[in-house]
């Protein structure tokens, strides 16, 4: 007489499951990253927030600067900004726009001059040389200056990120 075959099942899933539930330690600690895999993973993710990547609170500060430089184009295209929405100020500076494009091709002309000058300037109180360099070359340089500048008075190593474009 057979005993019923249940019982055989029923104690080889009970082996397997244990021998599973013993491996997953065993996994999942092979997957956790060392201390110093995450302290640079924190200092990488950091600098990202620190560096102006433009999240958060910044957007009321970008919606502010847009704002001004619609009320300078205004300004310069003859259009009153008197009790107008963005919105609305944005309407008729497109419509300024495309009736007279030379126009604004001058005014924003004018607008990448005035960010040149002021890139040159703090590239000049920085001791970077500007000559033959692009408005973008200087942003980069004075950006990495900035950044490790911040990063020598802090005390702190620096990030991977920052050894790497080193």
């Amino acid at each position: 007489m057979n005993k019923p075959s249940w019982r055989k099942q029923l104690a080889a899933l009970g082996t397997a499951a244990a021998l599973l539930l013993t491996a997953m330690p065993v996994y999942a600690q092979a997957s956790t990253p060392s201390s110093e895999q995450l302290q640079a993973q924190h200092e990488q993710e950091r600098d990202h927030w620190r560096f102006g990547s433009g999240h958060g609170h910044k957007g009321e500060e970008r919606k502010a600067r847009r704002l001004e430089f619609m009320q300078e184009a205004a300004q310069y295209f003859g259009i009153a900004t008197e009790g107008k929405s963005a919105e609305q100020l944005h309407k008729e500076l497109k419509a300024a726009k495309e009736a007279n494009p030379a126009k604004w091709d001058k005014f924003m002309a004018a607008k990448k001059a005035q960010r040149m000058a002021r890139l040159q300037d703090t590239a000049k109180r920085l001791g970077i040389s500007t000559e033959g360099k692009s408005a973008r070359q200087l942003h980069e340089e004075i950006r990495e200056m900035c950044k490790n500048r911040m990063i020598k008075e802090k005390g702190a190593k620096p990030s991977a990120d920052a050894k790497s474009q080193s």
